[in-house]
């Protein structure tokens, strides 16, 4: 099986499966000065967003929404259960359980906001969208972009069960993208922007007033959160220079010295 990152050049959109296969310097996933700057704005969106959300909240203008988790599961199908079953495989139990959180924040948004979600797609995305972390891999986070390695794993896993590949190109291809910090719905797709917003709602907090109180203490219930920092190696040094992994940690960080993070990184609680 073949997970080379450098197999084509590619003019695909940053994060995408295709993008992430260019040569040269900007291999591996490491990103351009102009993707740089992207990413930052992609970030400044995520944080107007949030400062809109405190903004209404305090004024008593944001309606948190809310489900029970039962109405959220996730639809039984051959995808979803190999996928599932891979990442199962692969991945240790905190990995697992910020996945299966980062797919109920997913598509709580998606309701919220009345998106029509493919969830066959987005669950298959969500609990593999952080394979390239998996116990079992063969490329560590300094030698590639993590998520595109893991993207292309899990996409020739999908290929050889046989499934669609227009399906496994979105599933791929949403992984490769949630890293981006902000992925347009317009663009990619709802099922790749819901990711990228659970894994940040997850990670950071980010879009938590959204939701009520009472589905956010559910779902912790049923998927408790633990040490983010290790469970996901946001470590400075640890991933490979230039990549988004490394910009956003280095981003967090002003003594880029350490190999492990200092206490003020820990994400926050949703």
């Amino acid at each position: 099986m073949n997970m080379n990152c450098e197999t084509a050049i590619s003019n695909e959109p940053m994060g995408t499966v295709a993008w992430g296969k260019r040569l040269g310097t900007y291999s591996k996933g490491r990103l351009t000065r102009l993707e740089k700057i992207q990413v930052l704005g992609n970030l400044g969106r995520m944080a107007l967003l949030e400062t809109a959300d405190v903004l209404k909240e305090r004024a008593g203008m944001l309606n948190a929404f809310g489900m029970d988790l039962d109405g959220l599961q996730p639809p039984d199908t051959a995808l979803t259960r190999d996928a599932f079953d891979f990442a199962d495989d692969v991945q240790g139990l905190e990995l697992m359980r910020h996945s299966w959180r980062t797919y109920y924040w997913a598509v709580l948004f998606g309701k919220r906001a009345g998106l029509n979600t493919d969830l066959e797609l987005l669950f298959s995305a969500a609990i593999l969208h952080d394979v390239g972390l998996a116990r079992d891999r063969v490329s560590e986070p300094g030698d590639c972009c993590f998520v595109l390695y893991g993207a292309e794993r899990c996409k020739q896993h999908l290929v050889g069960k046989g499934h669609d590949r227009a399906k496994i190109r979105k599933i791929a291809d949403a992984i490769g993208l949630h890293l981006n910090g902000y992925v347009s719905k317009r663009l990619h797709g709802a099922e790749a922007h819901l990711l990228s917003r659970g894994a940040m709602c997850d990670v950071f907090g980010l879009g938590r007033r959204r939701l009520s109180s009472q589905t956010r203490k559910q779902i912790f219930a049923e998927q408790p959160k633990g040490n983010l920092i290790d469970d996901l190696e946001i470590w400075p040094g640890h991933h490979l220079s230039g990549t988004r992994a490394d910009f956003l940690i280095r981003l967090n960080h002003k003594d880029k010295s350490t190999s492990r993070p200092s206490r003020k990184m820990q994400p926050k609680e949703v």
